[in-house]
């Protein structure tokens, strides 16, 4: 079992790291992929592409956004796992979900684009060992350790899906 991260290097980072529950991180992320795609599979074409205000994303911008943070964060476990001594940069949130056009796009694709994510992310986890999980990056000029990371997909997951379920469904 990979051990979690005892020591947050950076607040923005342990507002994610403190949703995950205690247990092997790598079942949490499977699970997660499972029940984040049984509860969205049921959500409608035309509920996807609401908001709920003005001004917030849709439920489709939501997704589109968890899924490419994840794949963001993977480049970066990818990246500090293999020793990039590079700071990598930030990720514009905002800008990345006006570029991309994610209510152009059908549910369907959206679902199966975060699987696939998921599923990437799982299959890069299985490939670090234990000298690289601990490894530290530097990210928005800050240090981050691989598995800080990895609880963040698992944190950044677990609080949209609570905005998703109290504001959406």
């Amino acid at each position: 079992m990979r051990p979690r991260p005892l020591f947050i290097e950076n607040p923005e980072h342990d507002r994610y790291v403190s949703l995950v529950p205690d247990g092997d991180i790598e079942e949490i992320l499977n699970k997660q992929q499972a029940k984040t795609l049984t509860l969205l599979g049921s959500v409608s074409e035309e509920l996807a592409s609401k908001t709920y205000a003005p001004g917030k994303w849709t439920l489709k911008e939501v997704i589109g956004h968890m899924t490419d943070s994840e794949r963001v964060m993977s480049y970066r476990i990818l990246a500090i796992a293999r020793n990039e001594i590079a700071p990598l940069p930030a990720m514009d949130q905002d800008q990345y979900v006006s570029a991309a056009n994610f209510n152009k796009l059908s549910w369907e694709q959206l679902l199966a684009g975060l699987d696939t994510v998921r599923s990437n992310t799982l299959s890069l986890i299985s490939t670090i060992d234990e000298a690289a999980w601990v490894r530290k990056g530097t990210v928005m000029n800050s240090p981050v350790s691989v598995g800080t990371i990895v609880y963040g997909i698992v944190g950044h997951e677990l609080h949209h899906m609570k905005v998703i379920s109290d504001k959406y469904l």
